[in-house]
Parts: structure tokens; sequence; C-alpha cells
């Protein structure tokens, strides 16, 4: 394979995954008004236990999306929400807190993005 070739199927490869960091940032919008929503879900004995389920779910996917791309931060808050959210042991202000910690991680990505 030619030196030339080489470089373009790097840009190529280059420019794809730039294209899904945009998209990635851009959808942390959504995610953030989907954990938010969860939250308030968790107050409430009757909604709590599909509320956990339904953050373990969701922080699997970001924990998992998130390395992948180079949000570090992001991947490893969404793994420390998981493993408690899935707990089933775990202290409700524990997970809301770990939540927390991943919402922020999110909103000081689309702060970097938007500055």
């Amino acid at each position: 394979m030619s030196h030339n070739v080489q470089i373009n199927q790097k840009q190529t490869i280059d420019g794809a995954i730039s294209a899904l960091r945009i998209k990635f940032v851009e959808s942390l919008e959504e995610r953030i008004l989907d954990f938010e929503a969860l939250l308030k879900y968790c107050q409430t004995t009757d909604t709590r236990s599909r509320a956990f389920q339904e953050i373990t779910r969701k922080a699997h996917n970001l924990a998992g999306v998130a390395p992948s791309l180079g949000f570090d931060a992001i991947g490893d808050a969404a793994r420390e929400a998981e493993t408690i959210a899935d707990d089933a042991s775990a202290d409700d202000a524990a997970v809301v807190q770990k939540v927390e910690v991943l919402l922020d991680e999110m909103e000081a990505q689309l702060d970097k993005a938007a500055a």
C-alpha cells in the first residue's frame, strides 16, 4: 500500500471520528435532560426502582461510548453512576450524587464545546 493511500485512509478515519465526536457532544443536552427527569422519578417510591434501572441502562451506554470517543471523564462518571444505580443496597442519596457528578461532567463538556 502506498504512503499516499495510507495518509488518505487515516484522514478519512480521522474525519469520521471527528464527526462522531461532534454528534456525541450534540447529544449531551438531551442526555442531560433524560438523567434530570430520571432523578425526579427517583423521589417517588412507586417509580424509584424503574428510574434506577433506566439510570443503569443509560449510564452503561455512556460508559461504553464516551471513552471510545475520547471523553474519559464522562465515561468514568457514567461507570460510577451505573455501578451504584445497579446496586440494590445503594442509598438513594448516593445514586443521586453520582448522577449529579455525571451531569456536571456532561455540562462541562457542553461548555467546552461552546467556548
